[in-house]
């Protein structure tokens, strides 16, 4: 019998695990809403989907500091960059 309970475990374990994944995606505004909506231009959307929910963030787009910065990093871990681009990040 202890082998069923094992079973069952593993089985709300998987559905737990596969419950609380969470994904999220950066989406490009339309120049159209985002003069409608008042944005800067440049404005993105994360999307969040976290237990079967979809959340959405208005981020700014990023100052040319904080790109030179993203761009130095990246210029520095380009082979970690890679190598998460392979894994499929």
């Amino acid at each position: 019998m202890p082998e069923v309970l094992e079973i069952e475990q593993a089985e709300i374990e998987k559905q737990s695990q596969e419950d609380s994944k969470i994904g999220s995606w950066l989406v490009e505004i339309p120049s159209n809403i985002i003069e409608e909506l008042g944005l800067a231009q440049g404005s993105r959307i994360a999307l969040t989907i976290n237990n079967g929910e979809v959340s959405g963030d208005v981020l700014p787009p990023m100052s040319d500091k904080l790109k030179e910065i993203s761009k130095i990093i990246l210029e520095k871990r380009r082979e970690v960059y890679e190598e998460l681009k392979r894994l499929g990040d």
